[in-house]
């Protein structure tokens, strides 16, 4: 298996892939905007704060892989990324579907010489990433009481 391959695999396996876990598409599957809204405390982040995390993270490494010279200012804080931005729910979810949409298809067009060392380990350090959060919302899911059992992960 290649490097892009891997990568390939990787993706489609955080956005709507079954297989060893959970895909983003189903731990968001009829999340209400109430249910993404939720936090069981104050120190937690809501299901909506996290795809924004996600989206903010995805969308900044997409462009960077899709051009090595974009640049962005530093963030003052990581509690930045998980503030709901004034989008409705349904465009958020519509927003990371798009983001995840839009790295499968930038990789499959990519060249093998595109996965320099440092383009290899970014990539999957942010799939990990994604896979961290997508088990945090199945968590705030199973906490909030609406984790269907049949999407996986008892």
């Amino acid at each position: 298996m290649s490097v892009k391959e891997l990568i390939l695999l990787q993706l489609g396996v955080i956005h709507n892939q079954k297989s060893w876990f959970v895909p983003l598409t189903h731990a968001l599957e009829n999340v209400s905007e109430h249910e993404a809204k939720w936090t069981p405390n104050d120190e937690s982040n809501s299901i909506w704060g996290i795809v924004n995390h996600l989206i903010f993270y995805n969308f900044r490494y997409l462009e960077r892989f899709k051009n090595s010279h974009t640049t962005f200012e530093p963030i003052d804080s990581i509690a930045h990324t998980f503030e709901r931005e004034t989008t409705s729910w349904a465009e958020t979810r519509n927003h990371i579907d798009q983001l995840l949409s839009e790295w499968r298809e930038a990789v499959q067009k990519s060249e093998l010489e595109d996965f320099s060392e440092a383009v290899t380990e970014y990539l999957t350090l942010l799939t990990l990433h994604n896979a961290y959060h997508i088990g945090q919302i199945v968590t705030i899911r199973k906490q909030q009481g609406t984790w269907p059992t049949e999407l996986g992960v008892r």
